[in-house]
């Protein structure tokens, strides 16, 4: 089931960039192309480390411990 799983969320993001890319192209849009695919990548890892099960950090507990750190 878990192969699956990480096999539909790389269709997904396949298929999502089959849809915009072409569309930035056309525009000529470099910079929107360069931001949309790394944050396509990003998210596509995300969301398969996600669906294996694989524990993820809570970006909320690095701010708590900053604003420990610097006020005490």
């Amino acid at each position: 089931m878990n192969m699956w799983s990480v096999l539909a969320v790389i269709i997904v993001a396949v298929l999502i960039f089959l849809l915009e890319f072409p569309l930035l192209k056309k525009r000529k849009k470099k910079k929107d192309i360069w931001f949309f695919s790394i944050l396509l990548f990003f998210f596509t890892v995300i969301s398969v480390l996600e669906v294996m099960d694989i524990p993820l950090p809570n970006p909320l507990d690095y701010i708590q411990n900053f604003y420990k750190f610097f006020l005490g």
